[in-house]
């Protein structure tokens, strides 16, 4: 009877000994040594090969081997069922394991490997922490990311239907087109108020002709420029912008992918969905669909000071003292999977205020985050190039900075010295994680219709995510074993 409390399916055995095991061991070198243990590895490996014959594991032999060595067993039967379930996992270099066919539709279905017996979610892994590999966390051992039921609350996680979805190439860069959209502040309105006795603002875009004809030369300059991926800014969209985005880009979409290869448009942020005050909205389209893949409102609003408010020469600011953003907070965090990876927005204030997410992201493994911000220009060693390191070091995400001109143009060349940019893509340098090493690159556009681009004139550029044995050395021992594995 004592054997019924394990599930044969391996998604769910997985979750349940996951939680079993004491965080203790990771603490120290205890699970490190074990993982060295070619002994573990070879037992780990029988577990795996069975899990990827019959699709399940013995509740007995489960309850055996942890009665018999308690966390080592369930350390060592989570290593076998981790290589088992890279098959399931549509970003892992592995196929040929029909058993486990059901755990990836339960992924593709209902948006995790785990079924309904067992809480929160387990995800398969595309990113992995970009900082060298000393003392590994709990979740660093394993090729999954382990969800718990509060960080999954507080998501909404969707997965791209197969149909719909672009196939990128986990071994080809995307490129990532970012056009600034709005260049001064005559396109952009800019209104102070009192909120309960406190100075506040909003920032929404002026809908004029001059826009919309910019939102079409943006387009197809997208297109002409074989981007795949675009980032626009904070600040410039609005219900009706948004509609007109949608028009735009649906209309001129092909299906020939070398002459028109754009798919997602990050469309910027603004007062989208109404209410009173409204909430600073990104959203994420799919250009041949016309379909909103993901929402999200800005989590925390931007406190400006007084010497900020001179700096950037804001319309009709107050001389002193400072100005809230007036703006419905968001609550939840938006994850969306697709073949780019595990896709995540946050919105310019919420990248340097992690405490409101970072818990969510780091649990799901986010592996590419869109970040429009309205602030001045983007410079070398700010705070956008330090919160982007951060998240590479964190998470080992891809984060893309999309930055309009508007402030960058009412700030003299002597306020603000040094070379000025629009968009930042930061990521990963090194697929092995053996330095504190982030590939940076930065962009310059010069008007509100051109894309950033690096000193070399191309388009900055992302690689998909996708989980590497390099990370799983577990993963290659099972690869290199009679019958082993099958790459793709």
């Amino acid at each position: 009877m004592a054997a019924a409390v394990y599930p044969a399916e391996p998604a769910d055995l997985f979750v349940l000994l996951y939680d079993a095991m004491s965080d203790d061991v990771f603490q120290g070198w205890t699970a490190t040594r074990w993982y060295e243990d070619e002994r573990v590895r070879l037992r780990a490996n029988e577990i795996a090969e069975i899990v990827l014959e019959r699709g399940v594991l013995d509740p007995e032999v489960t309850e055996g081997i942890v009665a018999e060595r308690g966390d080592l067993g369930r350390f060592t039967i989570l290593l076998g069922l981790d290589t088992a379930l890279a098959h399931a996992s549509p970003y892992a270099p592995y196929h040929g394991a029909p058993a486990l066919a059901g755990v990836l539709v339960t992924y593709l279905t209902e948006g995790r490997l785990n079924g309904p017996g067992t809480t929160g979610a387990l995800l398969p892994r595309c990113a992995f922490p970009g900082r060298p590999r000393g003392l590994r966390s709990k979740a660093d051992f394993f090729g999954v990311h382990r969800v718990p039921q509060a960080e999954w609350e507080r998501l909404d996680h969707a997965i791209l239907p197969t149909v719909n979805d672009p196939h990128f190439s986990r071994d080809e860069p995307v490129a990532v087109g970012c056009a600034p959209v709005l260049e001064t502040y005559d396109d952009v309105e800019v209104e102070f108020g009192e909120r309960d006795g406190a100075t506040v603002y909003r920032l929404r875009p002026m809908d004029s002709s001059g826009l919309r004809s910019r939102i079409k030369a943006i387009v197809r300059r997208l297109d002409e420029s074989g981007a795949q991926l675009a980032v626009m800014p904070e600040a410039s969209l609005s219900d009706a912008l948004l509609e007109h985005w949608k028009e735009v880009a649906f209309d001129t979409a092909g299906r020939d992918r070398d002459r028109r290869p754009l798919r997602f448009i990050l469309l910027g942020t603004g007062p989208v969905g109404g209410g009173d005050p409204p909430p600073n909205r990104a959203v994420l389209l799919d250009r041949w669909t016309g379909q909103e893949l993901l929402t999200q409102d800005k989590l925390s609003g931007f406190t400006l000071d007084a010497a900020q408010m001179r700096l950037w020469r804001l319309p009709d600011a107050p001389a002193a003292g400072t100005a809230a953003e007036h703006i419905r907070p968001g609550r939840r965090v938006s994850v969306l999977d697709c073949s780019l990876g595990r896709l995540a927005v946050l919105i310019c204030e919420d990248l340097g205020r992690s405490i409101r997410w970072e818990r969510e992201l780091l649990a799901c493994g986010v592996s590419h985050l869109l970040v429009p911000i309205f602030a001045k220009p983007i410079l070398e060693y700010r705070w956008e190039d330090q919160g982007a390191e951060r998240q590479v070091a964190e998470l080992g995400a891809w984060v893309t900075v999309s930055n309009s001109l508007t402030v960058g143009a009412a700030i003299p060349d002597g306020e603000l010295p040094g070379p000025r940019y629009t968009c930042l893509v930061v990521g990963p340098k090194s697929l092995r994680r053996t330095a504190y090493a982030s590939d940076r690159q930065f962009g310059v556009a010069r008007t509100g219709a051109e894309l950033g681009r690096l000193p070399t004139s191309e388009l900055p550029r992302v690689f998909p995510g996708a989980a590497y044995d390099a990370w799983h050395h577990h993963w290659r021992d099972a690869e290199q074993a009679p019958g082993g594995v099958t790459r793709r």
